[in-house]
């Protein structure tokens, strides 16, 4: 180990090499979002079969997604994407100012009872 340091490019390797082992591990100890597995073995997580219902309503009236929002934001959050669906909320705040934007994600797993998340004003608490 010590011959492979002694050059700008075993040191360049072994940097490289730490940099891979150590991004995602900061990924895991510091992510909030358990539908987001960028680094996950996909094939053999339960996580994947997940199915969320995004609920958007606007002054207490329900938000037609397909109208406000490009269909592929509204199939990742479905996956159950939390920056997605909290992207989705700011916008509506945005183009809304003033209004209230209540946002609830209902999650289903194979592996566990459903979950909730949400439920609250977007514009106020901004994050799931």
């Amino acid at each position: 180990m010590p011959a492979l340091l002694q050059t700008w490019r075993g040191r360049f390797i072994a940097v490289f090499v730490l940099v891979q082992l150590l991004v995602p591990l900061h990924y895991y100890i510091r992510h909030r979002d358990p539908h987001d597995e960028r680094f996950a073995w996909r094939m053999f997580s339960p996580m994947r079969t997940a199915t969320c219902a995004p609920q958007f309503t606007l002054n207490a009236a329900p938000v037609d997604l397909g109208r406000e929002f490009h269909e592929a934001w509204g199939e990742i959050a479905r996956r159950g994407r939390f920056t997605v669906v909290e992207a989705m909320g700011a916008r509506l705040c945005a183009s809304h100012p003033g209004q209230a934007v209540k946002v609830t994600l209902v999650c289903t797993y194979l592996d566990r009872p459903a979950e909730t998340y949400g439920g609250y004003d977007m514009c106020t608490v901004p994050t799931l």
